[in-house]
């Protein structure tokens, strides 16, 4: 897109969710295109579960070659789809869309790209940790399913809407292996499950932009040994970071997570090579303010 304009020949991908308020991804690929001269268009569209139907039907009818999908649609976008990528459907959440002569295509990038910046951060044995995923959303099924698939010693899974982690912990035993067991939001002993886990995952959304003073573990309930991370990338550094890191965790947000998913759907989406490099600096440059 020569110098920001918009014609019939600009290839458009948006995000879809709701709220958007919070997300760099317009910024990380329009600047990406930018650098690579490449004439598509990224931008927001903020639509929940009622409305998504509607928005997907007018995507099919306009120059797209692909959408992002995040939180409340990644479960509910499979009801629009023709057809789904083998590591998506074994997930049941899409985050990435591909559009071909009017076929919609879902894949699911978010867990490969949590493991690999988990992985490249920490250089952990993901066989020798035990996982504590707060939320079961479709973030959650992607992070805890790809953990499961690379042999995760054990998976607990919490959230308010128990049906969910149920579902999704039932889904991982039967679909993936058996590793994974949901445990009831109101059980009193949480506390001490967290401490007979290596890493804490935050997948809630709570401590996001605009409520960045919400957390969903009390600070008196971490320690030391703990490994936090919080999938949010704005703030960088969540109430539930912070805590963490006054405590003495080590800790990881979802920078890493976005820029990596970023990169993989790009390619999906274009038919492009992963701009590694590009997106990654375009990325550090956003979160440093120099964007």
């Amino acid at each position: 897109m020569e110098n920001n304009v918009i014609t019939i020949h600009t290839k458009l991908i948006s995000l879809l969710g709701d709220p958007l308020g919070q997300t760099f991804a317009p910024r990380m690929f329009n600047e990406t295109f930018h650098r690579l001269g490449l004439d598509y268009l990224y931008f927001p569209i903020e639509v929940g579960n009622e409305n998504l139907e509607t928005i997907v039907k007018a995507i099919r009818c306009m120059h797209y070659v692909g959408f992002n999908v995040t939180k409340p649609n990644k479960i509910k976008i499979l009801e629009y789809l023709d057809e789904l990528d083998g590591l998506a459907e074994k997930i049941g959440s899409v985050n990435v869309v591909t559009v071909r002569d009017g076929v919609l295509k879902g894949y699911n990038t978010d867990g490969i790209g949590f493991v690999q910046s988990l992985l490249d951060e920490t250089k952990m044995d993901l066989g020798e940790q035990t996982f504590l995923i707060l939320g079961a959303g479709g973030a959650s099924r992607a992070v805890s399913s790809t953990l499961a698939f690379r042999g995760a010693k054990k998976i607990y899974i919490v959230d308010s809407f128990e049906k969910a982690s149920s579902t999704l912990a039932e889904d991982i035993n039967h679909k993936i292996r058996p590793c994974a067991e949901y445990i009831e939001f109101s059980r009193p002993d949480i506390p001490e499950l967290i401490k007979t886990s290596t890493v804490l995952i935050n997948a809630t959304g709570l401590g996001m932009y605009p409520d960045t003073e919400a957390t969903p573990v009390e600070k008196k309930n971490l320690y030391r040994e703990l490994f936090v991370c919080d999938l949010t990338y704005n703030p960088p550094r969540t109430r539930l970071l912070r805590d963490a890191e006054e405590v003495g965790c080590a800790v990881m947000n979802g920078i890493g997570m976005v820029v990596n998913q970023g990169i993989k759907g790009f390619a999906l989406m274009t038919g492009e090579e992963e701009p590694n490099e590009i997106m990654n600096k375009v990325m550090q440059e956003i979160i440093g303010g120099k964007m």
